[in-house]
């Protein structure tokens, strides 16, 4: 079957709560509590996708058929950590039965040209270290460029940022 990207629809939000539920719970699991990850509400993570809507950011699907398998968010960057990276991917997950299909990239694909239609020239993508995305990310190009600590219940995770230049691709 096709896997197709499009915009996301207020309909579709309830899936991608679901997704990113999965998806944390899949990346994560050797790296935050496991009580941490079981908590996480998929209607919660569903409200959340539904403000970015008409936010200014863009939050992208892939699907197959009639199901969404997979999201994409970015934007500008939210942070000044690098001048070369002016966007960034906020959120990327598959639901774990699609991964290494190719999905990902098509959905970054998609993302970065519309973030360079809007003049944007680089990309960021912040991950806790241990995350095995970090193999996708390099895949892109994608260089370690920052480092932080991120804050999940009162403990501090390290995390990482990688980056790369959309005309790279």
């Amino acid at each position: 079957m096709t896997v197709t990207i499009r915009e996301a629809r207020k309909a579709d939000c309830n899936r991608i709560g679901e997704i990113s539920m999965l998806g944390w719970q899949f990346a994560y699991q050797d790296i935050l509590p496991a009580d941490y990850l079981t908590a996480i509400r998929p209607e919660e993570r569903a409200a959340r996708f539904e403000r970015v809507l008409g936010s200014g950011s863009l939050l992208l699907v892939a699907e197959e058929g009639e199901t969404v398998v997979g999201f994409i968010s970015g934007g500008r960057c939210r942070d000044n950590i690098h001048p070369d990276y002016d966007g960034e991917v906020y959120a990327v997950y598959l639901d774990p039965a699609n991964k290494n299909r190719g999905i990902g990239k098509m959905l970054m694909r998609s993302l970065e040209n519309r973030l360079a239609t809007d003049g944007l020239t680089g990309v960021v993508a912040w991950m806790l270290v241990g995350n095995d995305a970090r193999h996708f990310y390099e895949s892109l190009g994608g260089v370690k460029i920052a480092e932080d600590k991120l804050q999940i219940e009162g403990v501090s995770y390290p995390e990482i940022a990688y980056g790369w230049k959309i005309a790279d691709r």
